[in-house]
């Protein structure tokens, strides 16, 4: 009796003890531990740059999740976002599954007026910045037309996720000035023409939005993006020589330009000085009529076809509907790099007779319209200084960005690519995009018919044999 009882005393305090100690090293696998990264492109390896920023942070940043498990680049996304907070204690990050938790991701997406799914929300103090999905990948789209998916060529995470911090820690807040006294669309008009909800969506993105004239012949001194939303009026030689100073000392420009149709309209008197930074902006009205949308004209056009270009990428798949659009291209000048960002099918075409289209009359393709594809959106830059240089974005038509329009199609995601391209500094971080790696295996029919003997008679075979010789030798 008194071994039985001392074996279950030693028994229990053995027990005791193995619990005690898998507790105890658990607890110190919780408080100490290290990450590794065996990935060949070391994609989830925070740069030196990133570590700086975290370590200098000195209030809480909060990142709140807003994704299912099942979105493309979760995992990437969720495993990145884990190396941030385990380097900083800064950061708090909160996952929330919009399909099991919608009353959680309604009041989040209220309190951060989210109105776009999959998006990563950094706020700290007052500040919010917002990382939509499409924004954290480059993808390979030139397989699409043989049916092939798009192919995920870099993940842009580390990249967006610093900016994002740096844009809701950074005492400064950017600064966008719309342009007044031509006409332009007003940033707090309400009606159709307005471009209230466009202002709406940059605020939320941590932006001050504010109105100016060029009359006195400066741009404001804190003017991070001068945007000119549609003039109706020309501008001045000293309202022009401004914008020129301006650009030429880094500053950053939205141009948006309508044809000069009908008798009121007037050149904007811009298109001479923006051929210097390497943008041409035609005296033509865009028609195609492969693209043509029903209950509209043959001047209003969707477009589906996008460039290379931070402005668009992530847009393939959307569209962008343009009403009543002139043509932009690219031209050389010097000092300056211009890219095409978006243009008409091969059928389309820039009609040079605005008096016919005005009367409203038909119109075919002759030898002196403009041939399709047609560029209708360009983004320009210094090649001298692509970090801290000038930038200019001219797209060939203002209607897209109003309230009437702006919740069509693609229209407020090329609206707000172009604002955050333009007046963020995220290329200044120079953290370059992560190439993931993708494994392929391909197999003949002959090694799948291998595969599936092995799988399903071969093993199932061996336990079989294994477990009659084990009986055979206990028999034995």
């Amino acid at each position: 009796m008194r071994k039985q009882t001392v074996f279950a005393a030693s028994s229990s305090a053995a027990i005791v003890l193995a619990v005690a100690l898998v507790a105890m090293v658990n607890w110190l696998g919780y408080r100490h531990y290290s990450r590794g990264d065996w990935t060949s492109s070391k994609l989830y390896t925070l740069s030196e740059k990133s570590l700086n920023v975290l370590k200098g942070l000195t209030a809480d940043v909060r990142v709140v999740v807003l994704m299912t498990p099942s979105t493309p680049l979760f995992s990437e996304t969720k495993e990145l976002l884990g190396r941030y907070e385990a380097a900083s204690p800064k950061i708090k990050v909160e996952f929330i599954d919009p399909e099991r938790d919608p009353l959680r991701t309604k009041a989040l997406a209220q309190e951060f007026g989210v109105s776009t799914a999959n998006t990563v929300v950094f706020s700290s103090g007052g500040r919010k910045k917002y990382v939509t999905s499409d924004q954290l990948a480059d993808y390979d789209y030139s397989g699409m037309q043989t049916g092939q998916a798009p192919k995920l060529k870099g993940f842009k995470g580390e990249e967006q996720f610093t900016a994002a911090i740096l844009g809701v820690v950074n005492p400064k807040v950017p600064k966008i000035y719309f342009t007044t006294g031509h006409g332009e669309h007003d940033p707090d008009g309400m009606d159709a023409g307005g471009y209230s909800q466009l202002r709406d969506a940059i605020k939320r993105d941590n932006f001050d939005v504010e109105k100016t004239t060029l009359l006195a012949g400066a741009v404001p001194a804190d003017c991070d993006l001068l945007v000119i939303a549609g003039p109706k009026a020309p501008f001045t030689d000293p309202e022009k020589a401004a914008l020129k100073a301006y650009l030429d000392k880094g500053g950053r420009a939205l141009v948006l330009l309508d044809p000069v149709i009908g008798d009121r309209a007037q050149p904007s008197g811009l298109e001479e000085l923006l051929k210097g930074y390497g943008v041409q902006v035609d005296n033509d009205i865009v028609v195609d009529p492969a693209r043509r949308l029903p209950f509209f004209d043959l001047s209003a056009v969707y477009v589906s076809e996008f460039r290379s270009h931070p402005v668009v990428d992530g847009m393939q798949g959307l569209a962008v509907l343009l009403p009543v659009a002139r043509s932009v291209t690219t031209v050389s000048a010097p000092g300056a790099s211009s890219t095409i960002l978006l243009t008409t099918s091969d059928k389309g075409w820039g009609e040079t007779d605005l008096a016919a289209i005005a009367a409203g009359k038909p119109v075919a393709k002759d030898a002196k319209d403009i041939p399709g594809p047609v560029s209708l959106g360009v983004a320009a830059q210094s090649e001298k200084d692509k970090q801290g240089g000038w930038r200019l974005v001219v797209f060939g038509n203002s209607e897209f960005a109003t309230n009437r329009y702006v919740a069509n199609a693609g229209n407020s995601n090329l609206a707000l690519n172009a604002v955050n391209w333009l007046a963020n500094q995220v290329q200044a971080l120079g953290i370059a995009p992560r190439s993931p790696e993708q494994v392929q295996l391909f197999l003949s029919e002959a090694q799948m018919s291998r595969v599936l003997l092995i799988s399903l008679i071969g093993l199932p075979a061996c336990a079989i044999l294994l477990g009659v010789a084990v009986w055979w030798r206990r028999r034995r």
